[in-house]
């Protein structure tokens, strides 16, 4: 099933899938097998997103996926809009069998993820450069294959309590503010919501103090002027109205945030016979492509719903140098790493399949990589590739060997 940007707004809350309420936490299998040979499970999933975006969507798409592909015997408890527990205690969530799926932003927990928070700015480095709208087609491939396969950080997530489930990027990230901006000068002093530290460095470097805020708590922060401006994919903006509070938007030369992933629980992962974790994985090609598409309408969206809100598109020619400045003068990755980490072999694992999705972005789809005018890209949307050949490279894992 394909959503066009027109149907982000009617997606329930509890998506397309059944839903069995009142039922303990954790997964619970029955006694009986399904048609497909898979024991009854049920799953309690917790989301901290509105129901129409891009997120939630990639999750319904995948739940209804699952539960297709097990002739029902796979079923999920929802409870959406944090009302299971806020993004800040998603591993305790995980770890107390309150949920079994939910999402963790890795930035969200640098003490307790180093090596993933280290892992995560290899990948936001090797994607920095490829711009929109490659960043959503090569970037979100490599996303989705750096954390699905094995890498450096994967023992630490695990023992923290999870695995990567569905991976989600989308750059460049939306800079909104309250008041208009051109130049640092306008940013100076102003309180911004960001998602993770490279977010927080890239615009302190405008002169802003990074601040973190939940993202179902941002718009009575802005609307209240607790902070100032905010750092988003473009769907958070639109599906959380966040242009009616903070309508001047720039697309700055930002990082996409990396380790931000719908999870599922180590022990709950573990519990599953292998043939249903292969079930899990198989089917999220369908979903990661409605996920892609969606993104990028998105993004042509927000320009006509920002001139809807009586904002503007700002120019980030003023802003950009600062945060190639900021970019530059980080420590080398090596010398970043924790201890106990080969550096150099994980560095090189990152690029290769970041590479392998750049060459079939570029080479073989056409994903224009130099434009001058950012309205005029951004008003491609989805039909900017034709997405068959996408799809079969996240079905074949691209770049994982």
């Amino acid at each position: 099933m394909r959503h066009s940007k027109n149907t982000l707004p009617a997606l329930g809350a509890l998506g397309a899938v059944a839903l069995l309420a009142g039922c303990a936490s954790g997964a619970s299998a029955g006694n009986e097998q399904s048609a497909t040979g898979i024991e009854p499970v049920e799953l309690t999933v917790s989301s901290i997103f509105p129901a129409g975006s891009t997120a939630s969507i990639l999750l319904d798409d995948w739940m209804e996926a699952v539960t297709e592909a097990t002739d029902g015997a796979v079923t999920f408890d929802f409870y959406g809009d944090g009302t299971l527990h806020p993004a800040t205690e998603a591993l305790s969530a995980l770890t107390s069998d309150l949920t079994d799926i939910t999402f963790v932003n890795n930035g969200t927990f640098p003490d307790q993820l180093p090596i993933s928070n280290w892992d995560d700015l290899t990948v936001q480095t090797a994607l920095n450069d490829l711009g929109y709208p490659n960043m959503n087609i090569a970037g979100l491939g490599q996303q989705v294959i750096h954390y699905t396969s094995d890498n450096v950080a994967l023992a630490e997530m695990e023992a923290a309590g999870f695995r990567p489930l569905l991976p989600m990027l989308s750059g460049p990230a939306a800079l909104t503010c309250a008041e208009p901006f051109e130049t640092p000068e306008d940013l100076a002093g102003r309180q911004v919501r960001v998602p993770n530290a490279i977010s927080q460095g890239e615009n302190e470097a405008l002169g802003m103090v990074g601040v973190f805020t939940s993202p179902n708590e941002q718009y009575e922060a802005l609307q209240r002027g607790v902070i100032d401006c905010a750092v988003n994919a473009p769907t958070t903006v639109l599906s959380g109205g966040l242009l009616e509070v903070s309508p001047y938007v720039a697309f700055t030369n930002n990082a996409p945030s990396a380790g931000a992933n719908w999870v599922i629980s180590t022990a709950t992962w573990n519990s599953l016979s292998p043939e249903l974790q292969q079930i899990l994985l198989d089917a999220s090609a369908e979903p990661f492509t409605n996920f892609a598409t969606n993104t990028l309408d998105q993004y042509s969206e927000i320009v006509t719903a920002t001139e809807a809100a009586g904002g503007e598109i700002v120019d980030p020619s003023k802003l950009n140098p600062l945060i190639a400045k900021y970019w530059a003068d980080r420590p080398s990755l090596s010398s970043a790493a924790p201890a106990g980490v080969d550096a150099d072999a994980a560095i090189a694992q990152t690029e290769r399949v970041a590479t392998a999705w750049r060459n079939l972005s570029i080479d073989e789809l056409g994903v224009p990589v130099e434009h001058d005018d950012i309205l005029e890209v951004l008003n491609l949307g989805s039909e900017v590739v034709e997405w068959g050949p996408w799809t079969k490279a996240i079905e074949d894992q691209l770049g994982s060997e």
